[in-house]
């Protein structure tokens, strides 16, 4: 188990990587396609643009980062695999997630091309640690819901810190 643990901070930071490169670019260049394919979402997009900047992204993408290896320590220094295989499940529906968001968009979206390298890793590595703790199918379940609710709650908390980042530097600057 061990050798996988820390696997997952390794494939969060590449994954996320492109996101904090891409997203402002991406999204402040397709707003007037996004206005024509999906306007009901134009509102929302529009706002986090505006409410958005790398350095803020940056920032949220640490706190997430400091979470993922407070939970790798859980699990390897106390043995709280439970949480980390919630977690790095979570993490893996959170890359088929962006990978189903491209299909829909018809094209390129910041965090798709790491997806797809990712994912497939991230499953065998995910189904091998399932056959070496030996879960119960319910255990695994339930663990991803906890994983799932932990991690939505803190993409909240992490979009709270990019924003009020973001309002801070302007000030700042």
């Amino acid at each position: 188990m061990e050798k996988y643990i820390w696997i997952f901070p390794i494939l969060f930071i590449f994954h996320d990587l492109e996101e904090i490169i891409g997203f402002g670019i991406w999204g402040k260049k397709n707003i007037p396609i996004m206005e024509k394919k999906i306007p009901k979402l134009v509102p929302m997009y529009k706002k986090l643009f505006m409410l958005y900047s790398t350095e803020g992204m940056a920032l949220a993408v640490f706190e997430i980062l400091v979470l993922c290896i407070v939970i790798c320590l859980l699990a390897t220094y106390l043995g709280l695999y439970q949480i980390w295989i919630g977690a790095f499940i979570a993490f893996i529906l959170h890359l088929f997630m962006h990978i189903v968001q491209a299909i829909i968009w018809h094209g390129y979206i910041p965090a798709v091309i790491t997806s797809i390298i990712a994912a497939p890793i991230s499953v065998i590595i995910a189904l091998d640690c399932i056959k070496i703790l030996n879960y119960s199918a319910y255990t695994i379940i339930l663990w991803t819901i906890v994983g799932l609710v932990i991690i939505f709650a803190n993409v909240k908390f992490a979009h709270f810190l990019m924003h009020w980042f973001t309002r801070k530097m302007s000030v700042w600057m």
